[in-house]
């Protein structure tokens, strides 16, 4: 049997969720045009298109640098 304490948490976790999906897919979309610009200079690799990021100095959404593990799941969100 769940509480009411119980109820509001897990709302909370799914309105974190939501929250931090959307700001995901916002960033992702700002990101878009400098990627097709680093791709349209020849750069097709995950590694390639990360190590130009972290040189223009564009942090993640966290803050930190870029691995190519981050732009497939950036280039993910904007197809």
């Amino acid at each position: 049997m769940k509480t009411g304490i119980d109820r509001f948490a897990e709302k909370g976790r799914q309105t974190s969720i939501r929250v931090r999906q959307q700001r995901a897919v916002h960033h992702a979309a700002e990101l878009a045009p400098v990627i097709a610009e680093v791709r349209s200079a020849g750069t097709t690799t995950l590694q390639g298109i990360a190590v130009a990021l972290n040189e223009r100095g564009i942090p993640t959404a966290r803050g930190g640098r870029w691995s190519a593990v981050q732009v497939s799941r950036v280039l993910a969100r904007t197809v």
